[in-house]
């Protein structure tokens, strides 16, 4: 268990004071570097690569409001489907996607297909939907305690005396729950 608790708290450090190398010139894979963890900006960083490399536009179609594209992906000889809906306003964060191989709603990591229409529409940033807390570098893995000794999910914390009273006690539960 101790060396489980030092290799996390490595890695954790390891996410606070660096960032991943890029291999590609997608903006979403730099702005990737920034915002996942080393462990998932790998997959991320495998799958940007594969974007650039084997993904090519089968067709386009439009439903209503929504642009659907046929991805030709060459490295698994198949066709996928992508339903994008564009955002209304000039914010990135609002744009939506989703693919036929379902990989994002497997592993939380987009696929090269949501990749590649992404960085066909311009954006630089990955949405804030597509970007899961288990594989964010900000989210803490341990619970939180408020003051009041409730639990808490909610890192937006502002106040620097409560981040600090929050991590006195979920110290003290720590502590607690190991006797």
């Amino acid at each position: 268990m101790d060396q489980q608790r030092h290799t996390q708290k490595q890695l954790d450090h390891n996410d606070k004071h660096s960032s991943q190398k890029t291999l590609t010139h997608l903006a979403l894979e730099s702005h990737g570097a920034k915002v996942c963890t080393y462990s998932s900006f790998y997959s991320f960083k495998e799958e940007a690569i594969y974007s650039i490399d084997t993904c090519r536009t089968g067709g386009f179609t439009e439903r209503g409001e929504l642009e659907v594209t046929s991805i030709k992906d060459s490295s698994r000889e198949k066709n996928f489907e992508v339903v994008y809906s564009p955002a209304l306003t000039d914010d990135p964060s609002t744009h939506k996607a989703s693919c036929s191989c379902t990989m994002f709603e497997r592993t939380g990591i987009l696929c090269r297909h949501i990749i590649w229409i992404f960085s066909a529409n311009g954006m630089k940033t990955i949405p804030d939907d597509y970007v899961v807390n288990r594989w964010a570098k900000e989210y803490l893995q341990l619970r939180m305690f408020n003051c009041n000794g409730e639990g808490t999910d909610n890192m937006k914390i502002i106040d620097e005396k409560q981040i600090a009273m929050s991590i006195i006690w979920s110290e003290v539960h720590q502590t607690v729950g190991l006797l």
